[in-house]
Parts: structure tokens; C-alpha cells; sequence
């Protein structure tokens, strides 16, 4: 995210100039460098110095090359063999998860091996002379292995549930090679086709499967983002340190390793803003026609790929315009961020509500206001706040695990002002900050200060029960800037004498300094994911899972294969929300809104109230998984169908039996397939009101 600085840019940790586009200080970086190459070349031959002695020198100095040469790449192969070493602890912990061995061993594997690739890079990135190159070189590299991870959990077909939503959109493109088409699992997912339509797209030119596709271009966002970031991190605070820095705070955000790696429209859309911002600050003061023409169809792209993106790229340029409207000095003549701004509003709106007309229910009725509401609820004191860490599987969570979530979060919140602080120095010109003196108000952190103030609000939403995704999805937004702000504490300090003196007396060089940061990095990483990720569903379920499972299982996608075969598609299907995901896609069936299954379901009888909802839905048939009576739900909301099902988040016992034997006690129900737990019934008698249940 955020935006670029002005003004020439000294960065200290490589020792370079490095120039902007052209604003008014070129002139100023165009008659400094011929200096600093003139007495670069002067130091390398003293008019003092004697022939031999110069080149002597220079025999060192070659010699010396050559070992620091050396040294870089002996360090980067350690550190490529961490990552490998990492990747397959992993995949062994992994392993051992599916196996169904002790999962407490597993998890501390896992965990050993996310360290494993973590650590190394980010101290590594931290610390001095280290060229710019290589801390990008070192930031992508941590993207792609963090995506790795993803793959290695689930490395033949997709796992959570917007992974089979978007598979569904793509498979509805595929088949009727026109957009919009039903996505049972999501509606308001099919007026946002921009993955499922390059994700068709791939399939079609390369005869991949979708699966494939999808992992590629996943992967190719996370390569964009990862550069973009950093990129637009170092514009933010003009060195190359604080943008690995900001990089590594990234990196740490609760859905950076494993939901910003699945197959989601959210995951395509957040690369393509911030390449369109980096591509903003990049050609701006340009003068083709050929920039502005790119900057709209990136505009575009985002727009018909997801929702939230299109207004949060909306709201950034808007903020960029409206901070730079402040500024103490005029800007010169380029490409308008207000225009573009508008542009983008225009377009995300008119989308939203003359398109994508079920976007608005489902992100404003559903999502945004009972959050809310919840929210007030709570602060008023008329509700609970919820307690942190419960839910499913609670009493199996370890101390640490819950420990490790607040230390994350308090660690954040203690370095917040103190960045705040420098930050403010830094965008406001208070004097001399780092490596650089501000001449003038600095528009691109102003934003990212901005952006991170709203961390803390953020974090109240958790408090209540329908927030938690509220304030996990928001992070992946808010760490933008909240990494650029934290980020400008691992630059050089402050060069006055009083602050080198005080820098001495607490023995903090900048090895150390870098040992430091990237401990405290390590630590929010992995405190926020165990905010993210409960406990029990951190490492993939085991093939054969004890009492009702969270993710797919083998058996139901043989009966939505099934179905497909002998029923055909789009038949309407009543289903508990985790075999939904496979019938909708494997199946191709039209399975009814998760709202509207469980009255059918949850009753002890077939009582008006069910035979009304089927006849209401139009269901034809019903898939029982008789596992819902083996054990409770295991998913993070603790419900079989729905959030609004009578004991969702507090089952504590499995369903009755009773509850789905009374669809094989009626002549108004045909049983039509079985194999294991998995039933399937045709109640088109009931559908139609050719046969009424006594």
C-alpha cells in the first residue's frame, strides 16, 4: 500500500542515491551524483599515493570483492537450504497431522518449521549492507515459500471453503462460457468473475485443471504483491531496510500464510491494487497517454475482482489526493491521483449496486451490521464480550497457544506510539529523522500513519461473535500501512549527538539492532496466527477424522461425482454447510442457502415447518452425512448449516439421531443412494405435494 515520499531519497543501508521520477528535485539528485562518482574515484587513486601503492590498493580492494562476494553467497545458500529444511518440517508435521499421530507434536513441528524459513530471512533483510537487491530477492523468496506451505497442506485439490466458491464460478464459465452464472456456495462471488474468468482463461489455453490454474496464478499474486509491497514500502520510507522491515510486518499479518494463499478473488484483486498504486507512483509524471489508459484498466480489473478491494483502492487514492491537497509546496504538473480517484469510486459503486446487486445484502446485512451491532451491544454493556480463544476445541488449546495470540498483539501496541512518534518526525520534517531530512510534508506516510492509527479499533471487533473475520480480514489491509509505520523503528537512528550518545550507552549497534527486529517480528507471526487460526484446524485433518470433520472427506466427493452422473446437474439440494463445498462443485448441484437448510434438518419430526421450507426452496433431494450424530462441528462458527441454526457456537453434544432418521421412517422420502455415513434422498412427493409426512 501507501504511497510514494518526495524529494530526493538518500538510502544510508546501501549507500546510494537513488533518484525519484522527475519532481522538483531533480536538478538537485542530477548535480550531486557526478560528485559522489568523482569522489569515489578520487578515493580509489590519491594523488599522494604512489603507482604501486595505488595499485596495491586496488589489489585489495579487488581481493576484498571477492571475499564479500563470497560471503553473500555462501550466506544466501544457507539460507536457501533453511527454507528447504523449513518446507519439510512442514510437510512432515503435516504428515504426522494426517496420519492421525499426536497432533501437539505436530504442531510444535509445524510451528519449527515455519521458523525455520522465517528467521533467517528476516534477520538477514535487517541487517546493514546488505544491497537492495538482495532484500528483495529475500522478500519474494518469503512469500513463495509461506505459499508453499499452503500447497504442501492441501497439494491436490483446494480445502477452505472460498476455494470451492470460486472453483464453482469457474466451472459455471467453463460450462456456459458466460459470466454470472448461479454460485449456490456464494451468490454475490458470481458478479465478481474476475478470478473464475482467468482462471478459465488458463485452463482453456494450457489444458490444465482448475486446480492447477488456480494455484498458478495464486502464485504469480503472491510473487506481485510481495514486490509491489516492498517497492511501495521503500517510496513510503525511503530506505530499503525499513521497506524489508515493513515487508516482514506484512508477512506477519494473521492471513498472510495461509487465507491470502488460497484460491480467492480477494488474494488476485489485493496484487492488482497495489500494482496499480506502485504503477500510480511510478509514471505519474509521465506524460503518455498510453499511463493513464493502464492505470484505468488496472482500475478495472479490481473492480470486477472484489468488492472491498475496489473501495479500499478507492479510499487510498482519495486519502493520497487529499493529503497532497496539504502539502507546503506545489507538485508540479502529472497525472492526477484525484482523477483517478473518482475513476475508481465511479466505477466501484456502479458495479456494486447496478451489478453485483447481491453484494450489498450480503456485505452490509450480513457481515458489516450484526458485527456492529454486536459491537455496540457489548459496550453498552447489554451483551457478553466473547471470550478470546473458545469455540471449538477450546479446552484442547494449550496455554501457549492463547499466550502467544496476546503477547503478539501487546507487542504491537507497545511499539505503535513510539513509531507513531518517528513516523510523525519523518512525514512532518521535525528535524533530522534517520537517514533523511524532511524538507517537506511527506504525503505517502502521512497515509500509512493514517492507516495504522486504525489498528487498535480493529482489534474490538474480536470481542464479539460475529466480528472475529471482520477484524481478521481487515488486517490484511491495516498491516500495510501499520507495517511502513512500525518498519521506520528498524532504520538508523536518530545521528545527533545526544542520540549517538545515548545509542552507545545501551550498546545497540545495528547487528543487534537487527537481531532485535527480527526477533520481535518472529514473535508478532506467530502470535497473530494463532489469532487467526484455531488450534485444532491448524494442521490438516486426519484422513480418517473422529466425529463430524471440517473439511471435505473422500466419501462425499464420490457421492457429489454421483450425483452429477445420475441426478445431472443444478438439482436443488438441501446439504450442512461443509458438504455443500463438494456438491456444489464436484457435483455441480444447486445446493439451498445455508439459512434456509437447517429448519429441514433440526427438527425431530417431518412437521409442517420442514415440509413448508422444502416446498418453499423447491429442494428435490437431501444429503445426510449421518457423521453429524459421530460428533460436534468442528468449524470455527461450531454450527452444522448455519450461523443463525438454534445452537450454533454452542453445541456441546452430538446431533440426536432422531433428527435424521426420520427421513427413512417415510413413505414420502425415497432413499436413493448410500454408502457409508452418506445418504441421499429424493422428497419430490413432498416438493410437490403429492405425498404429506404424517
Amino acid at each position: 500500500m501507501i504511497l510514494r515520499g518526495n524529494g530526493p531519497r538518500y538510502d544510508a543501508d546501501s549507500n546510494s542515491v537513488t533518484p525519484q521520477q522527475t519532481d522538483e528535485y531533480s536538478t538537485q539528485i542530477i548535480h550531486h551524483e557526478p560528485t559522489l562518482k568523482t569522489t569515489s574515484v578520487m578515493a580509489g587513486t590519491d594523488n599522494h599515493s604512489s603507482p604501486a601503492s595505488g595499485r596495491m590498493q586496488s589489489s585489495k580492494g579487488m581481493e576484498k570483492g571477492k571475499r564479500f562476494d563470497v560471503d553473500r553467497i555462501l550466506l544466501a545458500a544457507m539460507i536457501a537450504i533453511d527454507v528447504v529444511l523449513g518446507l519439510t518440517t512442514v510437510a512432515n508435521a503435516d504428515k504426522e497431522s494426517l496420519q492421525g499421530g499426536r497432533y501437539s507434536s505436530a504442531v510444535y513441528l509445524f510451528f519449527a518449521g515455519i521458523l525455520f524459513i522465517f528467521v533467517p530471512i528476516a534477520v538477514r533483510v535487517l541487517m546493514p549492507n546488505v544491497s537492495r537487491r538482495e532484500r528483495l530477492s529475500l522478500v519474494l523468496t518469503l512469500g513463495v515459500a509461506f505459499y508453499a506451505v499452503k500447497i504442501i497442506g492441501s497439494p491436490k485439490a483446494f480445502t477452505y471453503i472460498d476455494e470451492y466458491v470460486h472453483l464453482r464460478t469457474t466451472q459455471n464459465i467453463l460450462t456456459t462460457h458466460h459470466l454470472f452464472g448461479l454460485n449456490p456456495l456464494l451468490p454475490t462471488a458470481a458478479y465478481y468473475p474476475g478470478l473464475g474468468a482467468l482462471c478459465a482463461a488458463v485452463v482453456n489455453l494450457t489444458s490444465l485443471s482448475p486446480f492447477i490454474s488456480g494455484l498458478i496464478i495464486i502464485g504469480v499474486s503472491r510473487i506481485l504483491i510481495s514486490a509491489c509491497f516492498f517497492l511501495i514500502a521503500e517510496k513510503v520510507t525511503g530506505s530499503s531496510v525499513a521497506a524489508a522491515g515493513a515487508s516482514l510486518i506484512y508477512a506477519a499479518n494473521p492471513m498472510f500464510l495461509f487465507w491470502s494463499s488460497a484460491f480467492s478473488y480477494e488474494n488476485l484483486a489485493l496484487p492488482l491494487a497495489a500494482f496499480a498504486v506502485w504503477w500510480i507512483t511510478r509514471t505519474r509524471y509521465e506524460t503518455s497517454t498510453t499511463v493513464p489508459i493502464i492505470t484505468v484498466v488496472l482500475i478495472i480489473a479490481v473492480t470486477v475482482t472484489h468488492h472491498i478491494v475496489a473501495f479500499a483502492l478507492t479510499g487510498l487514492l482519495g486519502a493520497w489526493w487529499l493529503a497532497e491537497r496539504f502539502r507546503k509546496r506545489p507538485i508540479g504538473k502529472h497525472h492526477g491521483v484525484g482523477i483517478m480517484a473518482i475513476t475508481a469510486g465511479s466505477l466501484s459503486l456502479a458495479w456494486f449496486f447496478f451489478v453485483a446487486r447481491p453484494a450489498a445484502s450480503y456485505l452490509i446485512a450480513q457481515n458489516i451490521a450484526p458485527s456492529l451491532q454486536q459491537l455496540g451491544a457489548v459496550l453498552d454493556g447489554h451483551a457478553k464480550a466473547r471470550q478470546l480463544y473458545s469455540g471449538v476445541g477450546a479446552s484442547a488449546t494449550p496455554d501457549w497457544y492463547r499466550l502467544a495470540g496476546f503477547v503478539a498483539v501487546g507487542l504491537i501496541m507497545l511499539t505503535l506510539p513510539p513509531a507513531l512518534y518517528r513516523g510523525l518526525k519523518f512525514a512532518f520534517g521535525w528535524g533530522k529523522v534517520g537517514f533523511r531530512k524532511a524538507r517537506i510534508v511527506n504525503v505517502s506516510m502521512t497515509v500509512a500513519l493514517a492507516v495504522a492509527v486504525v489498528f487498535p479499533l480493529s482489534l474490538l471487533p474480536r470481542f464479539t461473535t460475529d466480528g472475529g473475520a471482520l477484524a481478521s480480514r481487515s488486517s490484511e489491509y491495516l498491516f500495510t500501512g501499520l507495517g511502513c509505520v512500525l518498519a521506520v523503528l528498524a532504520a538508523k537512528p536518530d545521528q545527533s549527538p545526544r542520540s549517538k550518545l545515548r545509542w552507545r550507552l545501551i550498546a545497540f549497534k545495528l547487528p543487534l539492532r537487527a537481531l532485535v527486529a527480527a526477533c520481535m517480528i518472529t514473535v508478532v507471526l506467530v502470535g497473530e496466527l494463532t489469532v487467526f487460526s484455531s488450534y485444532s484446524q491448524l494442521m490438516p485433518e486426519p484422513s480418517h477424522p473422529q466425529g463430524y470433520p471440517w473439511t471435505v472427506q473422500p466419501d462425499v466427493i464420490a457421492a457429489s461425482k454421483w450425483a452429477r452422473a445420475q441426478l445431472g446437474i443444478n438439482q436443488s439440494f438441501a446439504v450442512s454447510v461443509v458438504d455443500a463445498e463438494a456438491l456444489a462443485t464436484y457435483g455441480e448441484q444447486n445446493t439451498i442457502p445455508e439459512q434456509n437448510a437447517w429448519p429441514i434438518f433440526l427438527a425431530d419430526t417431518l412437521n409442517k415447518g420442514v415440509v413448508d421450507t422444502i416446498q418453499e426452496m423447491k429442494v428435490r433431494y437431501l444429503f445426510v452425512d449421518w457423521r453429524m450424530t459421530y460428533g460436534i462441528p468442528t468449524n470455527p462458527g461450531n454450527y452444522y448449516f448455519s450461523q443463525w441454526e438454534p445452537q450454533s457456537g454452542q453445541y456441546t453434544h452430538p446431533l440426536p439421531a432422531v433428527m435424521l432418521h426420520k427421513f427413512s421412517t417415510t413413505k414420502c422420502a425415497r432413499l436413493i443412494y448410500s454408502s457409508g455415513p452418506i445418504q441421499i434422498f429424493d422428497v419430490i412427493q413432498i416438493e410437490d405435494g403429492t405425498c404429506v409426512p404424517t
